[in-house]
């Protein structure tokens, strides 16, 4: 089943708009109204067929109030959805009744398309294929059967260089090459019911922008877990970082990033939408995960009201400040911002759930490292194992301050709160920071780092606090090193806490409660 599409992702400004045009005018079902599991925050709407078959689901995270990002490189350009051959000219009429722009209907591998942009800018399309048998057809769509949107046909993928790419799509994900027209070379699966992937090599392209109006990320299906468990050796022999196998509650999800930036999951298909809502029923009330009912009233507070749509925090990667970011407000009584710096092969999701942890009513503000890794993302280049670019460490550093001073301007925040949360690199950019502009940062959380560099002159962190947390069996960052990086910092006047762990280079609970009362005790101290 390689080379079938499970879904994609997109992000949606406000999320009425949005349940009006998918379910409203393209006749989609709204079969699951959830939230963004690692940003509760956030609605996560689901739309598919009646019951929300794999191969028929698109899916948004709703930022009220973002502005809208950059569809480019790195990213998927166009999600392509099939009607039947003959339905085009329905569809046309469909969309001028209601308004909606689109472009002239063309041709494209002997196929009519017709390009739409939806209320916030994403790039979807309409292409006419023969009829598809064994659909599940929503019966209260408002489009008539013989028109309605059959499923995900494909996706196109615009890369700044194609080779590793297509060599990932052919080699891995089982797909075929067919055909090449107009810059766009077309990949198929050869089983029926099988989905495209198009590529688009644009090597003077602009980078894609994520935010409202872009893809977040495509799903690939895999049957069962020992499908997706053997694929997830394959993406590791492959020197790609791929996370664990993570509880999405409706599929077992694993994402990694391909070798052109474009975030790929792999998403199994059991056990679906109907695991917490009868069939009749899907996509009628706001369901949660086991594990966030607890939270139900904070997070639902404002979610039912007509105008609560409207009037919610914004959720950015609002502006281009170099890096590719979240900005997410705090509340009014909080001017806290934590700035969050992921791991390697981490992204700018990645620490949002863990600052929530350390300081729910914090402002969040979490950039993505801009140096690839292979696919995996990180903040600074290194030379191997624990052997770091100091040149190229050093002039991180100075972007990353800028970004920081920057967003101090454009989001209003106070310059005197702001608390570094860094994790294994991002730590070890943080503890840069910290040498480097002694003054940027009120404090940080520092979870397995290592010493940065040994600066020509010791700076002046009088009235810095660190928290720094280690792991007495961490296989990469020696003890030495940690209880050198503390030694530093204290000689240069830092207040410093070292929390020895009993584990690894993985977070445990007990420290991470030990931040959340650390961070805490020092926001206060911060006035």
């Amino acid at each position: 089943m390689r080379g079938y599409l499970h879904y994609v992702t997109a992000i949606a400004d406000n999320p009425q708009e949005n349940v009006d045009f998918y379910a409203g005018i393209l006749g989609l079902r709204l079969v699951k109204k959830t939230v963004n599991f690692d940003d509760p925050g956030s609605y996560h709407l689901y739309y598919g067929d009646a019951i929300g078959n794999p191969g028929t689901i698109m899916t948004f995270f709703s930022w009220p109030g973002t502005s809208r990002g950059r569809i480019g490189t790195g990213q998927v350009s166009a999600t392509s959805f099939v009607v039947p051959e003959d339905s085009l000219g329905y569809w046309t009429e469909r969309l001028i009744r209601h308004g909606i722009r689109f472009h002239r209907p063309d041709k494209r591998f002997d196929e009519a398309v017709l390009r739409v942009n939806d209320p916030h800018g994403l790039a979807i399309e309409l292409v006419a294929q023969p009829a598809r048998g064994g659909g599940n057809p929503w019966e209260r769509s408002p489009v008539p059967p013989e028109h309605t949107i059959q499923g995900i046909a494909g996706v196109t993928l615009s890369e700044r260089s194609v080779e590793v790419t297509v060599d990932l799509l052919v080699n891995l994900l089982g797909f075929e090459k067919a055909n090449e027209e107009d810059g766009r070379t077309r990949y198929l699966t050869t089983s029926s019911g099988g989905s495209f992937a198009d590529v688009r090599e644009q090597p003077d392209g602009p980078v894609g922008l994520t935010a409202v109006g872009t893809v977040h990320h495509v799903a690939w299906r895999a049957p069962e877990e020992a499908t997706q468990k053997a694929w997830r050796e394959e993406i590791v022999d492959r020197g790609l970082y791929v996370t664990r196998v993570l509880d999405r509650q409706y599929f077992r999800s694993i994402y990694f990033r391909e070798p052109g930036g474009v975030l790929f999951e792999i998403a199994t298909d059991p056990p679906g939408f109907t695991v917490d809502e009868d069939p009749d029923h899907l996509g009628e009330s706001l369901e949660l995960p086991p594990w966030l009912e607890k939270d139900r009233e904070r997070i639902t507070r404002g979610f039912y009201h007509p105008s609560a749509h409207q009037n919610r925090k914004a959720r950015a990667m609002a502006k281009d400040l170099g890096f590719v970011h979240r900005f997410i407000p705090g509340e009014a009584n909080d001017q806290t911002t934590l700035l969050l710096l992921h791991g390697t092969g981490g992204d700018e999701d990645n620490l949002i759930p863990l600052g929530r942890m350390l300081r729910e009513s914090a402002t969040l503000l979490s950039p993505r490292g801009k140096v690839l890794e292979g696919s995996a993302c990180r903040f600074f280049r290194r030379l191997e194992e624990g052997v770091f670019d100091e040149e190229d460490l050093v002039n991180r550093t100075h972007e990353l301050a800028e970004f920081v001073e920057q967003a101090v301007s454009e989001y209003d925040l106070d310059p005197g709160r702001i608390f570094a949360v860094g994790f294994s690199n991002g730590a070890n950019i943080a503890g840069s920071l910290l040498l480097l502009y002694p003054s940027l940062l009120a404090g940080s959380v520092l979870l397995r780092a290592m010493v940065p560099f040994e600066p020509a002159e010791v700076p002046d962190l009088s009235g810095t606090s660190v928290y720094l947390a280690a792991g007495r069996s961490d296989e990469i960052v020696p003890q030495e090193n940690t209880e050198r990086l503390a030694e530093l910092l204290q000689e240069a006047g830092a207040t410093v806490e070292l929390d020895w762990q009993p584990r690894g280079h993985d977070l445990g609970p007990d420290e991470i409660k030990a931040a959340r009362d650390w961070l805490a005790e020092a926001t206060a101290q911060a006035g």
